[in-house]
């Protein structure tokens, strides 16, 4: 039941993140399906290309002409509005870089980016001859916390997905050595590893989308830092247990 369970929710996540038509969600879905093949150790390796070729095969079934033209994009980005237009990502990250530099400690403010935009841009002045300007999102999460909080904030915002990658890693691989609960010992090392690519979809989507805030982000930390303490007070039981065995 499990097994088409997870079958049917690979499909339904393939058609909805199809249908969005994210340039951002593709990236991030090769990454995760790329950290399942080559470093999802604790599935067999037929579940994962199986697994692999159903998503392949729903997104080359499902997929249209026009939303193929706009991965292509991606390759090509000199034919996209991201790489030529102000209101582009290209621009826009330009933009960001240089509130992060005009501001290195504390930044333009928590959630004022698109202030910023309208505010002290470059583009700002634009507003004073009674042209409009457009107030947009950082679109990359880290040019957002950069700009927003200061290079302080970044270093903090990169640490806590650094450590939580850590601790996720830590968890797999000491759950593996347990001698004990062999079958439980590997249910906490497959948890990690969907947890750590997880966290990969997010950071490989979170460099096209202003996300720094979102939940999800935090929610993942949650459950890594949970898996970690529990993982932490079995490891202290098995090591009493083998204390007063000895």
């Amino acid at each position: 039941m499990l097994r088409v369970l997870a079958v049917g929710a690979l499909a339904v996540l393939a058609v909805g993140l199809i249908r969005s038509g994210s340039r951002g969600g593709f990236l991030a879905l090769l990454a995760v399906a790329a950290f399942v093949l080559l470093g999802f150790t604790t599935l067999p390796a037929r579940s994962r290309v199986a697994g692999l070729i159903l998503i392949l095969a729903v997104t080359f079934t499902t997929a249209s002409d026009k939303y193929w033209a706009q991965m292509q994009t991606i390759i090509h980005p000199t034919d996209d509005y991201n790489a030529t237009e102000d209101a582009g990502r290209m621009k826009i990250w330009t933009r960001g870089l240089g509130y992060m530099a005009a501001h290195p400690l504390l930044g333009v403010g928590a959630s004022n980016f698109q202030v910023a935009e309208g505010t002290i841009s470059p583009l700002a002045r634009r507003q004073e001859r009674g042209r409009g300007v457009r107030w947009g999102a950082a679109h990359n999460s880290f040019i957002q916390i950069g700009a927003e909080l200061g290079i302080p904030g970044l270093l903090l915002f990169v640490a806590l997905i650094a450590s939580c990658f850590a601790a996720l890693r830590r968890v797999a691989r000491n759950a593996l050595r347990a001698a004990e609960a062999r079958r439980a010992a590997i249910t906490v090392s497959r948890l990690a590893q969907s947890l750590m690519a997880a966290l990969v979809g997010f950071v490989v989507g979170a460099f096209f989308l202003s996300l720094a805030y979102a939940d999800m982000l935090y929610t993942l930390a949650a459950l890594a830092v949970a898996l970690a303490k529990v993982e932490l007070g079995d490891a202290r039981t098995r090591d009493r247990l083998r204390g007063a065995r000895s």
